[in-house]
């Protein structure tokens, strides 16, 4: 783990640590004051709000198609998976059916963006090389590498190209023959034990993903309900693990990179069957959300989205709500910091997977 850079707080006995380098997302926007005794921390006060930038007023301001470009910055680990939850979400207010071949592209992207969101989480050189791999196929896919911008209300921008299936089998290759190594590398000793969180409190604090799993709490929406076309696979649950520790989110982030591989595996299939076949509605030239309210989620890397909008009858939202699964593991994380060695920050913060603008959004 990288080293923690630590700084006078304001009062005798408070530390404020700025997490920047140590921290995946490397950002100085979360902070935590801690109130020490010796190594030992005591106390634990959380200071957010660096980086809020007021994306949901902004999407008040924005017509739909905008939101859709405007969604996918806040996780720069997941952004394919904001857009999609956005499009989820009008289309259910909307009355509106992507077509089958749609669902199964917003599937493979999703699962190729769990990877990539998720291995980042996993300090290896392969997992580096992996990122890349996958962002070259997102740029051959859509032609951004980091905000593909891909996702439209009713389907996807446009088909796969023809060279989309060798180089993401490339991909999977590439992870299945890598995940032995991740499984090598991580330190029982140094995670093991390491900001416990429990069942009970995994469900107080609303949290999802492999945080979850780790705890015990079985809530993946690929398992559960009608969620894209997930229901048609034949797809095994990962394990549940009960410690909660460091080590078991670790372990359960690794299932998932499993997990995803099943997934994708099974999809290559159905998208070979609907060659040739619609990939998007045609839509008006204004996009107007029926008078309600509407709310969707998404089943992201480190955990559920949820999109809840209201609408007057406008080409704009009067209300478009995000619940981001950092922020509820950012809440969970807190008092497991709690009787740990100041030394033990950057496994048990690292561990919680989250992604500091889905904070401050």
């Amino acid at each position: 783990m990288r080293s923690v850079t630590a700084g006078i707080g304001l009062a005798p006995g408070d530390i404020t640590i700025d997490l920047g380098e140590f921290h995946p997302s490397a950002q100085g926007g979360f902070q935590l004051q801690l109130t020490l005794e010796r190594e030992m921390i005591t106390a634990v006060q959380p200071r957010i709000g660096f980086m809020h930038r007021g994306a949901e007023k902004l999407f008040e301001v924005r017509d739909y198609r905008q939101i859709m470009m405007l969604a996918n910055r806040h996780d720069w680990y997941a952004p394919f998976t904001s857009e999609l939850g956005v499009a989820l979400t009008l289309e259910s207010a909307m009355g509106i059916h992507p077509p089958e071949r749609a669902t199964w592209i917003r599937m493979l992207l999703a699962e190729f963006t769990r990877i990539s969101a998720l291995i980042a989480f996993l300090p290896s050189a392969g997992s580096t090389q992996l990122r890349n791999q996958i962002a070259n196929l997102f740029e051959l896919i859509t032609g951004n590498r980091v905000h593909p911008m891909f996702a439209r209300i009713g389907g996807v921008a446009h088909d796969l190209p023809a060279e989309a299936t060798s180089e993401g089998v490339k991909v999977v290759a590439q992870l299945v023959t890598l995940l032995p190594k991740l499984r090598v590398d991580l330190n029982a000793d140094e995670l093991q034990g390491i900001a416990v969180l429990t069942k009970a409190d995994a469900i107080s604090f609303g949290t999802s993903g492999p945080v979850a799993w780790a705890s015990g709490l079985d809530n993946d929406l690929r398992f559960d309900g009608d969620y894209l076309n997930y229901q048609q696979l034949r797809i095994s649950r990962p394990n549940a693990y009960h410690d909660g520790d460091a080590y078991s989110r670790f372990l359960a982030l690794l299932d998932q990179l499993e997990l995803s591989v099943q997934i994708i595996e099974q999809i290559w299939p159905h998208l070979e069957s609907t060659v040739e076949a619609d990939v998007n509605v045609v839509l008006p030239k204004v996009v107007r959300a029926p008078e309600g309210s509407s709310y969707s989620w998404v089943d992201g890397p480190t955990g559920i989205n949820g999109w809840y909008l209201v609408s007057a009858g406008d080409k704009t939202p009067w209300r478009l709500k995000l619940r981001s699964a950092s922020f509820n593991n950012f809440q969970a994380l807190v008092p497991t910091l709690k009787g740990l060695r100041v030394d033990q920050l950057p496994a048990a913060i690292s561990s919680m997977f989250l992604v500091i603008g889905d904070l401050d959004r």
